[in-house]
């Protein structure tokens, strides 16, 4: 009497698995990744990533390498991933490049 309980329970918990894993395919299917060099915000140096962006949003996924840790995957809260989804440049400091963001209020030029 009870077998056909546990046949069901079984082919009910296989189609949940079925479906789970066939949507975390179709999401990945959207992402694509592109190496970077930023500044980490926990460390303050700069590190090359390995970046994985979810091209339908073009939100920043995760970082799924990092140079500065070993073996390269990150174990951090990721914070440079959140602050690139809010916008927040951290692109290392090149001397010889003048920067992007200028401190003059909008329709001023600044002086040379």
């Amino acid at each position: 009497m009870a077998d056909w309980l546990i046949t069901a329970l079984a082919a009910g918990g296989g189609a949940l698995a079925l479906v789970v894993s066939t949507r975390r395919w179709l999401a990945r299917r959207h992402h694509r990744t592109s190496e970077v060099t930023l500044v980490c915000p926990r460390t303050g140096s700069p590190v090359r990533c390995l970046l994985v962006t979810d091209e339908r949003s073009g939100e920043h996924v995760e970082a799924a390498r990092c140079s500065r840790l070993p073996g390269g995957r990150p174990a951090c809260d990721q914070d440079c991933v959140k602050l690139l989804n809010l916008g927040i440049r951290l692109a290392p400091f090149d001397p010889g490049q003048r920067d992007e963001r200028s401190t003059e209020p909008p329709g001023r030029t600044p002086a040379s």
